[in-house]
């Protein structure tokens, strides 16, 4: 299992009760010693005390199968994109974030809170659940609302087969500037002219007015295989 901010240890210690192994992430060293005797020494856990986003994930040994953890709000959404990418291996999450996080992870096409967290997560994992959380469970009790989000895998004959750091760049360039038309932001983002950000525009039936916003996560998936292709021919300059 792999937990993102052991805080206390008091999920970690359940989570070594059932698990195999526990890799515990926690960037806050100050919590080292009440981390050490809420586990005392127990084998079945590694506790890393660093920063995840600057972590090899992919070095984990034994290797992570699933994610447990109350995710630290600040990270919540970059690192699921980044675990999604770098780690096959995580077949589940079931991790608690920020209402709002939990908003942008299940909302569709043509809603304010859609953009690429909610296109990356569905080209690669199902969302099974969503719960939200009452503020009165916590201790303190915080100024923000939480949920519960549990996210399964895809099979690897469901995920995209282009690259993931070439898909990742044209998603992020259709939404680089939300109000302008899906053909300007790729225009403006990747190696094209307005005229070739159009052409693949009109090559998938749809307007030269449609906004990132109001396309499906698949849909990105066949934008970058055309963008690519190009380059790779050397049509795109």
């Amino acid at each position: 299992v792999l937990e993102i901010g052991a805080g206390l240890g008091v999920l970690t210690k359940a989570l070594a009760g059932t698990a195999r192994h526990v890799h515990a992430f926690e960037v806050d060293r100050s919590l080292e010693a009440a981390l050490t005797e809420t586990l005392q020494d127990d084998a079945r856990v590694t506790l890393h005390f660093e920063d995840v986003m600057k972590t090899s994930l992919e070095d984990l040994d034994p290797t992570p199968t699933v994610c447990a953890s109350n995710l630290p709000y600040s990270v919540a959404g970059t690192f699921l994109i980044e675990s999604l990418q770098r780690l096959p291996s995580v077949r589940r999450y079931c991790v608690m974030v920020q209402r709002e996080v939990a908003q942008r992870l299940s909302a569709v096409p043509g809603t304010k809170t859609y953009g690429v967290l909610s296109i990356w997560v569905r080209l690669y994992a199902d969302i099974v659940c969503t719960r939200p959380l009452a503020r009165s469970i916590f201790y303190p009790r915080p100024h923000v609302d939480s949920s519960l989000v549990v996210l399964d895998r895809l099979a690897t004959e469901e995920l995209p087969e282009l690259e993931s750091g070439q898909l990742r760049a044209v998603i992020q360039a259709a939404f680089g500037q939300r109000r302008k038309t899906l053909a300007n932001c790729l225009s403006a983002g990747l190696c094209l002219s307005r005229e070739q950000a159009l052409e693949i525009v009109a090559d998938l039936g749809l307007q030269a007015d449609v906004r990132a916003e109001r396309l499906a996560p698949r849909q990105f998936v066949e934008i970058a295989e055309r963008v690519y292709d190009q380059l790779d021919r050397g049509h795109i300059v």
